[in-house]
């Protein structure tokens, strides 16, 4: 049997590697550069689509028309959104991130004019346990919040009745009492909204 070389046990791999190597960081590169753009405009369009929902401003959830009244019924200053509705008056949405069970919470809180009632909340990012924590975005949970004031408790899904009350998700307690903490030091922090836009 013939011995090989040190180049060929050795060198060679390394070259081998290194050159697969290279080929593979410019190939993701050049494709992250190319959608680099696209990325930019769902990150845009996720976003004011949060602020409008968190407004409670109905839309059909297409990027040319969230885009559109995005445009014409929202001014921002200092991160926070102030919203112009159908009738003439105003709603004030702000941005909130949280820590859940797996990661950050990012979700935008829409008030009433008198800042203190709660028009409506838009889940921006999460990284819930899918069907247990990630329910957060199902519209059932977001829509409780809807007309409330806070600050709020949980109770068991299903039962919330009293204005203070918030269901839980059965099955993803943390993620809830996350949320809920998110929620409360929000209203709690309401007063410090600027009205002047």
């Amino acid at each position: 049997m013939k011995n090989q070389s040190f180049y060929a046990k050795r060198i060679q791999p390394l070259v081998f590697m290194a050159a697969v190597t290279i080929v593979c960081i410019l190939l993701t590169a050049a494709l992250h550069l190319s959608t680099l753009d696209l990325v930019k405009a769902n990150e845009q369009f996720f976003l004011r689509r949060s602020v409008l929902d968190a407004a409670a401003i109905t839309h059909d959830g297409q990027p040319m028309a969230v885009s559109a009244l995005y445009e014409d019924l929202v001014s921002e200053q200092d991160g926070q959104y102030s919203v112009r509705t159908a009738d003439g008056k105003r709603r004030y949405v702000v941005e909130s991130t949280g820590p859940g069970l797996w990661g950050p919470i990012t979700i935008m809180i829409g008030f009433e004019e008198n800042l203190q009632t709660l028009a409506g909340v838009a889940i921006v990012s999460q990284n819930e346990t899918p069907g247990l924590g990630a329910r957060i975005e199902e519209p059932w949970f977001t829509a409780q919040f809807a007309g409330k004031n806070g600050p709020f408790r949980l109770v068991e899904e299903g039962t919330a009745s009293a204005p203070d009350e918030i269901d839980a998700i059965t099955g993803a307690t943390r993620t809830s009492e996350s949320f809920r903490n998110i929620m409360n030091r929000v209203i709690a922090e309401s007063g410090n909204i600027s009205r002047g836009q």
